[in-house]
């Protein structure tokens, strides 16, 4: 029961932290632009959404040193 309280309190961190935030925001502005200013197919679309956001999950855990 511990192991699960500290998972959802780590993971509440995760989503407060601002910097996640600012980040996974980043990847939805790109993925906009490259949807509709070059009128880009869906896979690729979501595709760059889920590069985007792994890729704010890595850089947030990574600074927090975990």
């Amino acid at each position: 029961m511990q192991r699960g309280t500290t998972r959802l309190k780590a993971l509440r961190q995760l989503i407060a932290d601002e910097g996640l935030t600012i980040a996974i925001l980043a990847a939805v502005a790109a993925a906009t632009m490259i949807a509709f200013g070059f009128g880009a197919e869906a896979d690729i679309v979501a595709s760059m959404l889920i590069i985007g956001l792994v890729t704010a999950l890595a850089e947030t855990r990574l600074r927090s040193g975990k």
